[in-house]
């Protein structure tokens, strides 16, 4: 039975891959039947060649009486094909490190993307061959509920798993995960509705927190809900100092339990302000507000089940008639108060908002009117809400 490791001919490779510049990738491996390489190739006169294919013909040229050496009986990762190329003194790569993916570079699905990558075509967390980023896919039209990407403020991106509790340690997520540990740049691909996949920015992932979701199952079930904010690129000199800070302080108070009140799908009101409380504000001496992703999931989530699905704006004329990617009524949830400005990241200060009263209190021409109104609201709703909660009438 022929071996890759009977291979030790250096000269034997050399013909190969002369044979394949000269036929062209195309004629070299329709003459042999051979399939092209995907994730592995060898670097020879500064193009990529593919390294399975040049192994089972060079095979060939050592061993003439012999044949082809059969593809399917070598792997063409680390293991086969990449230590014998090693081993007999070629060099090889992968397209992402060749020719890694740049700002805009646009892909009409995924299956494009493996083909120009390699790699897994179908999950949402990813690693291309041989490269130590991290990408991340969000689909418009996907199963996923991810926010709508924004390139101007954090933004959430749900957990890969589509049924059955979501986990850390496995997968997409334990990839995005390391990437959060050492504070490292994502890619991030979007495709929006009928359009293309693009690499639409660079991303830092500020924190991640355990909420209340439903599986593909439709059974509910814990999320990890990353946070991601756009950065200026993968250079961490050029991040803005609050993106860096607010790493910092949410590695340090980052939640591994899944069992937290916002993920639970029933919890009260009384149980997430009880979590929100008991995080603290957590502001630096700088005055710079800390970014703590779990706290803020358990916020959210309070004033979304307190509004019941309308906007908390007196203002209102009429919530927008679909629903979002969850079958969810549309609602912003809004600091009165900004943070950066002193606001308490807690329910009292926060309210629901449709999208055009979210865009009246943010751009329109009475800003103070609206917050002074709307502070009052969110108090008077938040204690509502408590008392509600706690059954007192």
């Amino acid at each position: 039975m022929p071996r890759l490791s009977e291979l030790t001919d250096p000269t034997a490779v050399a013909n190969a891959i002369d044979e394949f510049h000269t036929l062209g990738r195309d004629a070299f491996l329709s003459r042999y039947s051979l399939e092209p390489s995907r994730d592995y190739f060898i670097l020879a006169d500064g193009q990529l060649v593919d390294s399975k294919p040049i192994l089972s013909v060079a095979y060939r040229n050592q061993y003439p009486d012999r044949g082809l050496l059969p593809v399917s009986d070598f792997s063409g990762g680390t293991g086969g094909a990449v230590r014998a190329l090693t081993r007999l003194g070629f060099t090889t790569t992968t397209p992402a490190l060749h020719q890694p993916p740049i700002l805009g570079t646009e892909y009409r699905s995924r299956t494009e993307i493996q083909s120009v990558y390699g790699g897994d075509k179908v999950a949402g967390i990813i690693r291309f061959p041989g490269d130590a980023v991290v990408n991340v896919f969000s689909d418009a039209e996907g199963p996923y509920a991810d926010d709508p990407p924004t390139l101007v403020e954090p933004f959430g991106y749900r957990g890969e798993g589509l049924s059955g509790p979501q986990r850390l340690d496995r997968g997409g997520n334990a990839r995005l995960e390391s990437a959060f540990q050492a504070e490292a740049p994502v890619r991030f691909w979007y495709r929006p509705k009928g359009e293309p996949f693009r690499f639409l920015t660079w991303v830092a992932v500020l924190g991640r927190a355990w909420v209340d979701g439903e599986g593909q199952d439709g059974l509910p079930r814990p999320e990890i809900e990353w946070q991601l904010e756009a950065v200026p690129g993968q250079d961490l000199r050029t991040w803005p100092a609050d993106i860096r800070a607010a790493q910092v302080d949410s590695l340090q108070t980052v939640e591994n339990n899944p069992q937290v009140p916002e993920a639970r799908p029933n919890a009260p009101y009384a149980d997430l302000i009880a979590r929100v409380e008991q995080r603290g504000q957590g502001r630096r001496s700088t005055g710079i507000v800390r970014t703590d992703y779990s706290r803020s999931a358990a916020a959210r989530r309070a004033v979304l089940d307190r509004s019941n699905g309308r906007c908390e704006s007196p203002r209102c004329t009429g919530m927008p008639a679909e629903s979002n990617r969850r079958g969810e009524p549309i609602l912003d949830v809004d600091h009165v108060q900004d943070l950066a400005l002193g606001g308490e990241d807690h329910p009292r200060n926060m309210v629901a908002l449709c999208p055009n009263c979210h865009a009246c209190k943010t751009r329109g021409a009475r800003p103070t009117e609206w917050r002074r109104e709307l502070r009052k609201l969110a108090a008077a709703a938040h204690d509502a809400a408590m008392m509600n909660s706690s059954g007192v009438q």
